[in-house]
């Protein structure tokens, strides 16, 4: 388990301690810890969300599986589930928990030729900022997110992992409805 906190500067003390950021991550495989606390950091900070916590999980299939049937009734894989545990909103402070999946990151980037530590990243991005208000059930929405995504990847260094995803897909269906078209 690795935990970093952040002091803010900015803040002023509380308490008699500044107030912190603290980001706790679980089973997260070796050398990626410290991708996975930026990125984690960096889409918060970013929408200024400078304390709290975050705990972000990384778990393989079967616990995927088990806890995406748990909280969303559905026993497939998924590759990210999100828990807002605020009790009430408040601005600049972050309560959640981020279950990922490196399975499903794993399966994903292999079918395309990606790298499957940024499509872990992109799923801990996709989380953070649910818990930052964004939304993806509508298109525009989802648009809107998927942009947010790739500019904090790119910004990482690990450039744009979900329009590369989108335009592999897109590639492939019109390679698949020009051969089918020919045959």
């Amino acid at each position: 388990m690795t935990e970093t906190e952040d002091q803010t500067d900015q803040d002023p003390p509380s308490n008699g301690s500044r107030r912190r950021l603290s980001i706790v991550i679980s089973d997260c495989p070796e050398g990626l810890e410290q991708a996975v606390c930026d990125a984690a950091r960096l889409t918060l900070r970013s929408h200024n969300i400078r304390r709290g916590c975050l705990e972000v999980a990384v778990v393989g299939m079967a616990e995927m599986c088990r806890q995406h049937e748990r909280w969303m009734g559905d026993a497939s894989p998924t590759d990210v589930l999100t828990f807002d545990l605020r009790d009430k909103i408040e601005a600049g402070v972050v309560d959640g928990q981020l279950l990922v999946c490196k399975s499903v990151a794993r399966r994903r980037a292999r079918g395309r030729g990606a790298d499957w530590r940024g499509e872990l990243l992109l799923y801990v991005v996709h989380g953070c900022l649910h818990l930052c208000g964004y939304d993806d059930q509508d298109e525009s929405e989802a648009s809107r997110m998927h942009e947010r995504e790739d500019q904090i990847l790119s910004d990482l260094g690990w450039g744009e992992v979900y329009s590369k995803l989108t335009a592999r897909r897109r590639k492939k269906t019109r390679n698949s409805i020009v051969r089918g078209f020919m045959a």
